[in-house]
């Protein structure tokens, strides 16, 4: 099972969707980049060897696009940045309540935890 970005590649998936697995990475994405790489639709995990694997981390960091830890760290880093200065989304985020305005009457069972011991 080859490891692509600290993401391990399954052998027997497609690759193109085994690529959007690494965080940061869309389907849209990794079609580019094994169509840039010399892979064909019907790729899989097997096909992979660690030139070709090199070949697309060398691709990744040519694009200059944030994946993996370090988009979660640099995410993580924009969402403790509205907590120290005390916005609004800061507040939301630190409830773990919906941020971009919608209801919570009747929705948002996802992001509400139901702490009955707030004051």
């Amino acid at each position: 099972m080859p490891f692509i970005i600290g993401t391990p590649i399954p052998d027997n998936k497609i690759l193109v969707q085994s690529l959007s697995h690494i965080y940061g990475i869309g389907l849209v994405k990794s079609e580019a980049l094994c169509k840039k790489s010399g892979f064909g639709d019907d790729a899989r995990g097997i096909h992979v060897t660690s030139d070709k694997s090199q070949l697309l981390e060398s691709l990744v960091n040519k694009k200059a696009i944030l994946v993996g830890a370090d988009l979660r760290r640099f995410q993580n880093g924009k969402i403790r940045r509205l907590y120290a200065i005390m916005t609004y989304r800061g507040l939301r985020h630190k409830r773990g309540l919906p941020v971009r305005g919608q209801r919570t009457h009747t929705n948002a069972k996802k992001r509400t935890h139901f702490n009955t011991n707030v004051s």
